[in-house]
């Protein structure tokens, strides 16, 4: 039942180096996988842009192309796993490979089983991912937070929040600053609300779909006259500390929203408009 499977799996070989190429190949196509050979990016890239295939391996011997050869492939594919065949590569070429969009490698050829089991994972991360974008327009998040007013629960926080704005697709790694207003909101609670009263609560209530997301923060402090805030902009404002965390709250938001006394801020972030997928993808976790 295992080769039926994957009989069914095509595959797609970058590899400058024929002699190693044709290696690679026969150790696929014993162990029951269609496999397509190619020596340039470009012609893979025209080949698999008109045919569908499961996983792309890089395992070319010239290493300095390596990595831009994974990065070209990952901007036309993004949802495609890439396994780069590491074989007598160096440790910088396996790192600047996986910072370009490899989703793994494998050392070398000397155990099949190895380069075959994480080929079969790599597909069924990939189904699992595409099970998950066809449910993302459909969730609705809501949660809450209670913290006490304690600096060191800060990270954790603005993690978990940054993960669901990643997972419901509204930003993409690209836009990571948008954790730096969520810093900012939460610091100004704990700090100038709550006076980093540990008996003093942020209250945190967030709201996401496949459109936007939108956090409520109120802490329970006497408020501030948000209006009066001076511009953190101008020359004289330019290095005074006041004003600049709601500054920088606006540059990495779609709306800020300050509600009276001033001790509730909402913050809105709009789904990106440039083709964002939801992350992290499920192989980039579990492997």
């Amino acid at each position: 039942m295992e080769t039926l499977i994957k009989k069914k799996n095509y595959l797609a070989i970058l590899c400058g180096d024929r002699s190693f190429g044709g290696k690679v190949r026969n150790v696929l196509s014993n162990a029951g996988y269609r496999t397509k050979l190619f020596r340039s990016p470009e012609r893979l890239l025209a080949w698999v842009n008109h045919n569908p295939v499961d996983v792309i391996l890089v395992g070319s011997h010239q290493q300095e192309a390596r990595p831009l050869a994974i990065s070209q492939i990952r901007m036309r594919f993004p949802l495609l796993p890439i396994l780069l065949v590491a074989d007598e590569c160096g440790i910088e070429v396996i790192r600047e490979s996986l910072q370009n969009g490899a989703n793994h490698f494998v050392g070398d050829l000397s155990d099949p089983t190895v380069l075959t089991s994480t080929i079969d994972r790599l597909i069924q991360f990939r189904l699992e991912y595409l099970r998950y974008m066809q449910v993302v327009p459909h969730l609705r998040t809501t949660l809450e937070l209670e913290l006490p007013s304690r600096i060191e629960l800060l990270g954790g926080a603005v993690f978990y929040l940054t993960e669901e704005l990643f997972k419901h697709g509204i930003i993409n790694l690209h836009q990571i600053n948008a954790k730096i207003a969520l810093v900012e909101a939460l610091t100004n609670a704990m700090e100038h609300g709550n006076k980093f009263d540990p008996k003093k609560k942020v209250y945190v209530r967030a709201e996401l779909n496949y459109e936007q997301a939108k956090f409520d923060i109120r802490d329970q402090g006497k408020g501030f006259d948000f209006e009066a805030l001076p511009d953190p902009t101008q020359k004289q404002n330019l290095y005074r500390p006041r004003g600049r965390g709601v500054f920088m709250m606006r540059q990495f938001m779609d709306e800020v929203i300050f509600h009276p006394p001033g001790n509730h801020v909402t913050l809105i972030k709009k789904r990106a408009t440039d083709g964002t997928l939801p992350r992290p993808y499920p192989w980039e976790r579990r492997l």
